[in-house]
């Protein structure tokens, strides 16, 4: 990533069970990212040494947010950033100030990735009812309705968790990765445990945003409905899917860069 001429540039950190993405924003709306298997950041030096390099090939940061949904790894990040580097630092969290009506059992329980997501749809979809869909090591639905209010959500299995399991769970089937689009029907045990799970999450995708497209139409009176993806395997599963209107890995990321300067840390 190279860094343009401009002011401080925000640092965004969106920690994921499996990945970890560094978001620096310079002066425009879209990031400069890298990518790292959250493993690395599992202890203290391993976080100083990835942020301090961060810090000296960007220039000092004027803000940080991190959305976390590792609370050790954020921990960490916090500390780094706050102590170490002097950055204000924001955690993304339902306390904060929403641009959306959230209406959960427990706020406190809602995922940080979420929050950040239904920011960023909300800001995406003004008065309109939408589907936020996030493909990544779990698979999410977030509802929000016309009037940004929060309505529910589904939570299954991710593609990879879906192929850790049928490993684990088995005797002899082998563990494999869902990287690629395949066809619909294998002809050898990987190729089946790859369709199986590639079609089996499309079409669960696919039904799920039906069925929810339906409720807000006939139950709420809902006129349209948007939908957005995002995820690290949304480049996978969405392309497969009529009906995603936003296609958008950094869905995240945005969404808490926004709450980032709703809630100025300092």
């Amino acid at each position: 990533m190279e860094l343009r001429q401009g002011d401080a540039p925000r640092l965004v950190v969106v920690v994921g069970n499996t990945t970890t993405t560094m978001a620096v924003f310079p002066d425009g709306p879209d990031p400069l990212t890298e990518r790292l298997p959250t493993s690395v950041l599992a202890d203290p030096a391993s976080v100083t040494d990835v942020l301090g390099k961060l810090s000296r090939a960007h220039g000092p940061f004027r803000d940080a947010a991190i959305c976390s949904v590792v609370p050790d790894v954020a921990a960490r990040c916090a500390e780094a950033l706050g102590s170490g580097l002097s950055v204000p630092v924001l955690s993304i969290g339902s306390g904060l100030r929403l641009p959306f009506t959230l209406r959960y059992e427990n706020s406190h329980a809602f995922g940080a990735d979420r929050i950040a997501l239904c920011a960023w749809s909300a800001r995406l979809f003004p008065a309109r009812a939408h589907i936020a869909v996030d493909i990544g090591t779990a698979i999410t639905f977030d509802v929000l309705d016309s009037k940004g209010e929060y309505v529910g959500g589904l939570i299954m299995p991710g593609l990879d968790v879906m192929s850790g399991a049928l490993n684990a769970r088995t005797a002899q089937l082998p563990l494999v990765s869902i990287d690629r689009r395949t066809g619909l029907l294998g002809r050898s045990t990987v190729e089946c445990i790859r369709s199986g799970i590639f079609w089996g999450a499309v079409k669960q995708v696919e039904g799920l945003i039906g069925e929810i497209s339906i409720y807000l139409r006939e139950e709420l009176g809902e006129t349209t409905v948007s939908v957005i993806a995002t995820g690290g395997n949304s480049r996978l599963i969405a392309p497969e899917i009529e009906g995603i209107d936003v296609v958008d890995e950094h869905a995240v990321v945005r969404g808490s860069r926004l709450l980032l300067e709703m809630n100025r840390p300092g």
